[in-house]
């Protein structure tokens, strides 16, 4: 999940947890980010010719410039979806709200309550929407999993889970086609599944234990029923977290 295709987001939010937060995220899986406490700073970025941006990550309720005024400034200059922004919300909001956030052109409401797995699932579909649409939906969830290759046993966690495939979190090297065995639990069921899957490709930081570095795993030898089964436990979920819209 740390991408080498990076892009420039700039996130404005009042609150410096918050900021620090997405920014820490987002430069974990291999972005850049540049940072501004009220909406003012984003316009001006925009004003400048070549400003680089490629998504912005913008809150909705700041002093001063809120999310509103700079979605309604975007739409008055012509750069309404260029680039993207994802609206970010601390709060539940009614449906007035999401309609005002459509005709503005958001392309996403996201609340502050979401895991790093999550708010990278919202950022890469915004980002690289031709890799998303491609493939299986991949569920962002952190699952334990028990790992077994070549007789050695170690412990990790799933990042994302698709019906074909998994990204596995892990410090422990893996070399592209190894084979490993994987035994997980699905959360809120009895359901444990005994899978083994193919190393496609490992990635990391050097020397430095990254949130997302680890492998991409495609499933070998899953049953039909085991595969169904996944497929119907990613779609509940996604729809349960307002992922599949």
């Amino acid at each position: 999940m740390i991408t080498k295709n990076s892009k420039n987001i700039l996130i404005a939010d009042d609150s410096e947890f918050f900021r620090v937060k997405l920014s820490d995220i987002l430069t974990e899986a291999g972005h850049r980010a540049r940072l501004f406490n009220d909406g003012r700073g984003v316009i001006a970025k925009l004003q400048e010719s070549d400003n680089g941006c490629d998504l912005i990550m913008l809150d909705l309720q700041m002093p001063e410039t809120d999310g509103f005024a700079v979605l309604e400034w975007m739409k008055e200059n012509n750069l309404t979806g260029k680039p993207p922004v994802l609206a970010i919300t601390g709060a539940f909001e009614p449906d007035d709200v999401h309609e005002r956030l459509r005709e503005l052109g958001a392309a996403e409401l996201m609340t502050k309550a979401y895991s790093p797995e999550q708010v990278m699932h919202r950022v890469n579909r915004l980002l690289f929407p031709d890799k998303v649409h491609r493939g299986e939906a991949r569920l962002p969830i952190p699952i334990p999993v028990d790992c077994t290759t070549d007789d050695v046993f170690f412990t990790g966690h799933l990042l994302n889970l698709s019906a074909s495939g998994l990204f596995l979190h892990t410090t422990v090297e893996l070399q592209a086609g190894t084979i490993i065995q994987l035994k997980f639990s699905l959360p809120d069921s009895d359901i444990v599944m005994d899978v083994s899957g193919s190393v496609k490709w490992y990635n990391s930081l050097p020397g430095h234990e990254n949130l997302f570095g680890g492998a991409g795993v495609c499933f070998l030898n899953i049953s039909p029923e085991d595969q169904e089964t996944l497929r119907e436990f990613v779609r509940r979920e996604m729809t349960n977290l307002g992922l599949d819209e």
